[in-house]
């Protein structure tokens, strides 16, 4: 067949060729190198043929020469991934072009693999699946070209890139079997690769047991496959803001796929390799995680060449028959992509974890004598990517994440004993700690030691915490002598060893830590959860934390045992609780089921470190009653006839109000209500100010209706109009 008839428009193809370069290189160096790609460029330098990582080691191979030739910048390391995601745009036009046998298809395959969300983010990191996408439209490219030795070796390459290629490669024997090519060609190269692969699959096997246990949600994980696309759906949750305009992209986007995808795979070419190339590929990969719940999208991009070349076919012959949908269809798919570009290639800050700003907020404000503490201890690589002057304690010392690992108090205390000897305070630097270090052992051992004076937060989860003390006190042998008594049974297997709480008084707006000691003595039941309540005398709730014993991902039936475990939990005082002495309470419980119920000693909340100031407090007083004054008013939605309105106001507390409840009026309609639901009135207070939300019933009838409130008998007042629409 002659040559493919898309580079008749070489204008066209090669400006999406740099719309494609712009898309991979524009502000590639602002967000930091996050923990996968920094473990990337240490494992690249140092490790290669060390059995770090489950991932074959060509990817790491390549990624080593390229470090020595071009430098280990975020830019120059992530370069290497545009480069090749640069092959896969070109080889992937390529392909459709030949297989569509249109000048259209090429060029609609330009176009989707130049603005694909999925595979422009592959293309910006320093991973190995932008490789493993390419490596798949290679191997494509060359059969359709007739090249079976090629096709073999790209697949080859793919195998030893990542191991979700061997998802892929039953679709390639059966595929290029069909067409006849010489089956001991293929024997000869599965050989080569059988030995070393099937020692790669053991380690493989090894490396499982240090991922979550569990089995994999089938139907969570095909919708996160097809969220990430466009939506782009991290391992670490980001994703658009809230308002972000996706939603009608995401269906003009789906609609715009599944046309095309129903009309490519009419044609038999097609349809067989979208079904050996893609479905099977997709139940062989989803069947072999099912024992695991370890899943992220980037496994499949392989799958997403087969199955986008067939959408990219069934375009092109659309526009074939229909010209004048072209446009159309070009504006449905930049606004599919459109919102997650914008965020994708927005504020660093909001994409990966910032470990350039935590590192270098700790080495500007470390002071002399104070020691750095990881936690996680595996994302030391990501910490020494921007280290200059610090070297951090690593805890645990895992050279990568094991959940099996998950520290307690034996194991913390000499480790912190023999860092911190001799030093004033310490930095710790929070990331993954869900997974070592999910009851805070290590920031309660740090407390029990010192205070906490500063707490800063960076995108990606990442918490920096400074503690200061005089002069470092060993944390003793035996967890007893935290608490000075050997503790009380309070169920089976469980005792309770004591609790320590801050002295002196903290602001009400900071949160307050309690430290706890636990004792295993046997096996635990699962599902212990406790509650830490800021309480006063009579009972009142302040404020309420409830979670898991242990943390959320370190559930109390995979407690060791016998261990000491010490935990840090905080509860936050809702917004406006007044200073003064409250008591903490502890329950502790298993479904309705009470172990324990504990107060604890009395703690001195001061007024708020920062209070929350607003000028629509400061306004004239729409309406004012004895000791209270409205000063703003706030209408939360579209007020429609028959259907409730959420109104706002404003208050400032000038006396003792004159009642407990409020009445809102709309015209007929109205309603009451405590007038600050969250406070018993007893405590009000001159100066203070609240913004309390009143569900108000809306006449059914449109209109322009007075919006009037009452304080308990008082007379209502005018305080604004209301435009009921239909």
């Amino acid at each position: 067949m002659h040559r493919s008839r898309w580079l008749a428009w070489p204008g066209a193809a090669l400006l999406l060729l740099a719309l494609a370069f712009g898309l991979r290189v524009y502000r590639l160096d602002g967000p930091s190198l996050w923990y996968d790609e920094a473990f990337s460029i240490a494992l690249a330098r140092s490790g290669v043929w060390q059995p770090l990582e489950a991932h074959p080691p060509l990817f790491y191979l390549i990624l080593r020469l390229w470090i020595a030739l071009a430098g280990s910048s975020e830019f120059s390391a992530r370069f290497l991934s545009v480069g090749v995601g640069m092959l896969t745009v070109a080889l992937f036009g390529a392909a459709a072009a030949r297989l569509g046998r249109s000048p259209w298809a090429g060029l609609l395959g330009l176009t989707l693999a130049a603005t694909l969300p999925f595979w422009i983010w592959e293309s910006r990191e320093v991973r190995m699946y932008s490789a493993l996408g390419m490596w798949t439209a290679l191997a494509l490219w060359l059969e359709l070209r007739g090249r079976p030795m090629g096709t073999a070796l790209a697949v080859l390459a793919g195998v030893y890139t990542h191991y979700a290629m061997l998802w892929m490669v039953p679709g390639w024997l059966l595929l290029l079997g069909r067409r006849g090519w010489d089956r001991g060609l293929w024997a000869l190269i599965i050989a080569l690769g059988a030995a070393p692969g099937a020692l790669h699959a053991l380690w493989v096997g090894q490396t499982q047991g240090a991922f979550w246990p569990g089995r994999l949600d089938l139907i969570r994980a095909l919708g996160t496959l097809g969220q990430a696309q466009a939506l782009q759906a991290r391992m670490a949750g980001l994703l658009p803001p809230p308002g972000s305009p996706w939603l009608p992209g995401l269906i003009a986007g789906a609609l715009l796929l599944v046309a095309g995808l129903l009309v490519g795979i009419r044609s038999r070419a097609m349809r067989v390799r979208w079904v050996w190339l893609g479905l099977l590929p997709l139940a062989v990969g989803l069947g072999l995680l099912y024992r695991s719940p370890k899943f992220h999208p980037h496994y499949f991009i392989g799958v997403t060449v087969a199955f986008y070349l067939a959408v990219v076919l069934g375009w092109a012959e659309g526009v074939r028959h229909v010209r004048w949908a072209l446009l159309p269809g070009l504006l449905a798919w930049g606004l599919f992509v459109g919102p997650a570009l914008l965020w994708a290639l927005g504020p660093a800050e909001q994409t990966k974890d910032d470990w350039r700003g935590a590192v270098r907020t700790v080495e500007a404000r470390r002071g002399p004598g104070e020691a750095v503490v990881l936690v996680s201890g595996f994302a030391l690589p990501a910490y020494q990517a921007y280290a200059r002057s610090t070297t951090p304690v690593p805890l645990p010392a895992d050279p990568v994440a094991d959940v099996r690992h998950v520290l307690d108090y034996e194991t913390v205390a000499p480790r912190l004993n023999a860092a911190l000897s001799g030093t004033s305070g310490a930095w710790l630097v929070q990331w993954g700690d869900e997974i070592n270090d999910p009851a805070q052992i290590v920031a309660a051992a740090l407390d029990w030691v010192g205070d906490e004076v500063e707490t800063w937060a960076f995108g990606g989860r990442i918490r920096v915490r400074r503690f200061l003390w005089g002069s470092f006190r060993p944390l003793p042998a035996e967890p007893e002598a935290l608490f000075g008594h050997a503790g009380q049974p309070i169920g089976p297997n469980l005792r309770w060893l004591g609790y320590g709480l801050p002295g002196g008084e903290i602001p009400i707006d900071r949160p307050l830590p309690v430290i706890v000691g636990w004792r295993t003595t046997g096996p635990l039941p699962s599902g212990l959860r406790i509650s830490f309540r800021l309480e006063w005398e009579d009972g009142t709730v302040w404020g309420q934390w409830d979670g898991a014993l242990g943390g959320e991902t370190w559930d109390t039936a995979r407690w060791p045992y016998p261990r000491t475990i010490l935990a840090r939990y905080e509860v936050m005082a809702q917004v406006g609780t007044p200073p003064g002495r409250y008591r903490p309470r502890l329950v502790v419980y298993q479904g309705g089921e009470v172990w324990l119920d504990a107060r604890l000693n009395p703690v001195v909340r001061a007024a708020p470190s920062r209070p929350y100031e607003d000028p629509r407090w400061e306004e004239p007083p729409r309406a004012r009653w004895p000791g209270l004054a409205l000063t703003h008013v706030d209408l939360e939605g579209e007020p429609r006839a028959c259907r409730a309105l959420t109104v706002a106001l404003w208050w400032r507390v000038e006396g003792p109000p004159p009642a407990a409840w409020v009445r809102v009026r709309i015209g007929e309609a109205e309603g009451v209500w405590p007038w600050n639901p969250a406070q018993p009135e007893a405590i009000w207070g001159p100066g203070e100010r609240w913004r309390v939300r009143y569900p108000v019933p809306v006449p059914c009838a449109p209109g322009r209706y007075p919006l009037e409130v009452a304080v308990g008998e008082e007379s209502g007042q005018t305080v604004g109009i209301v435009e009921v629409m239909p």
